[in-house]
C-alpha cells in the first residue's frame, strides 16, 4: 500500500525538551544532574507520561525526598522554561508534507497537563490533523495499541503510514505494528527517509530572492541579540517560520500588516533563498509565500529600499 501518511513524535523531534532548565530556576546548573538522578526524576518522568496531570506524583515524590520539595516543585512551576526552542529543519519537512498532499499527524508521550502548555506555545502543533497524548489516553508508547489508535483516529491502515520518533524501541514498535519506523537523528536525515519512501522529493525552488520587513528597531538591536521575529510582535519560535514574500508581494504586504507605521521605521530586509529552509505556503488569500523554517539569519539578510524585482 502507499505511503501518504506521517506521525511525528514530537518532545526531540519538533520540539526541544530540556528539563534541566526548570531546575535551574532553582539551583546551580552544576547541582542539577546528581540532584535529577538523588530523585529518581527520569522513572518520575516515564510514569507521568500515562497520566492526566502530575500534580499527584509531584506530590508523591516530595513525601519519598522532603528534602528536595523545592527542587522537585520546580519542574512543573517552571516547565514552559523546558520548552523553549522548535528542532531544527522538522517545522520545513511538516510543511512541504503537506504542500505534497500528505497526512501530518503526531503521537507523543506527554502527560496531558504539560502537554497543553507546549501545545499553547508552539503554533507548528497547530498544523497536525490530529495528537495522540499519551496523558490523555492512558496508553504510553511503545504499547502497540497506541499505534493502533493513532491509525484508527486518522482512519488509514498502519501500512500507509510513517511514523518517527527520536528512541529507537519506540520506532522498532511502530514497525513491529505495521508502520514504516523511523528513528529521528536530525532534519536531513529524515528528509532523506523520506524521499527514499517516495513521500518527498527534490526541494523545490523558491523565485528569489524574498523580502521581509522588520521594524527598524529591531533590526538595530540583531546585530547584537539576534533576531527573534517571525512577523510583528510574534516570535519565530512561536510561530515556527519566519514571514518573508516575494518581490511582487512586498507592498501588499506591508499595507496589509505595517501600514499604519511610518517608512521610516521599517527596515526592508533581502535574502538569498540558496540553501534556506524556504517553503511556499498558502496565505489563505489565493496566493503562496514563502515562510522560512529557522531563525533569520541576520548574516545573510540585508536592508534594500526596494526589491530587485519589479513589483507586479
Amino acid at each position: 500500500m502507499q505511503l501518504d501518511t506521517v506521525i511525528f513524535d514530537i518532545g526531540q523531534v519538533v520540539v526541544t525538551w530540556e528539563p534541566e532548565r526548570a531546575f535551574e530556576a532553582v539551583m546551580p546548573a552544576s547541582d542539577v544532574p546528581a540532584f535529577m538522578a538523588r530523585i529518581g526524576f527520569a522513572e518520575f518522568n516515564r510514569a507521568n507520561d500515562g497520566r492526566a496531570s502530575i500534580v499527584g506524583s509531584e506530590d508523591d515524590l516530595v513525601a519519598r525526598h522532603p528534602s528536595e520539595e523545592v527542587g522537585i516543585r520546580a519542574y512543573r512551576a517552571n516547565f514552559p522554561l523546558t520548552i523553549q526552542h522548535s528542532v531544527p529543519g522538522t517545522g520545513a519537512i511538516i510543511a512541504e508534507l503537506a504542500r505534497a498532499g500528505h497526512t501530518v499527524s503526531a503521537l507523543t508521550n506527554w502527560s496531558a497537563d504539560m502537554f497543553a502548555i507546549a501545545r499553547e506555545r508552539f503554533q507548528v502543533l497547530g498544523r497536525f490533523r490530529d495528537i495522540v497524548v499519551s496523558g490523555v489516553e492512558g496508553i504510553v508508547k511503545p504499547d502497540p495499541e497506541i499505534y493502533r489508535l493513532a491509525c484508527r483516529r486518522l482512519g488509514i491502515d498502519p501500512s500507509r503510514a510513517v511514523f518517527v520518533d527520536d528512541t529507537l524501541a519506540n520506532a522498532v514498535a511502530a514497525s513491529d505494528v505495521g508502520l514504516v519506523g523511523l528513528q529521528f537523528t536530525g532534519a536531513a536525515t529524515l528528509r532523506a527517509d523520506l524521499v527514499r519512501l517516495g513521500l518527498l522529493g527534490e526541494p523545490e525552488p523558491v523565485p528569489g530572492p524574498v523580502y521581509h520587513w522588520a521594524l527598524r528597531e529591531d533590526w538595530e538591536r540583531a546585530a547584537l541579540d539576534g533576531y527573534p521575529w517571525s512577523t510583528r510582535g510574534v516570535e519565530y519560535e512561536r510561530a515556527g517560520f519566519v514571514h518573508c514574500s516575494l518581490a511582487s508581494q512586498v507592498d501588499g504586504i506591508r499595507d496589509a500588516l505595517l501600514g499604519d507605521l511610518p517608512r521610516e521605521n521599517l527596515v526592508l530586509l533581502e535574502l538569498d533563498p540558496a540553501g534556506l529552509p524556504i517553503v511556499l505556503e498558502d496565505g489563505g488569500d489565493g496566493k503562496e509565500y514563502p515562510h522560512l523554517f529557522a531563525p533569520l539569519p541576520v548574516g545573510l539578510a540585508q536592508s534594500v529600499d526596494s526589491p530587485a524585482q519589479a513589483s507586479q
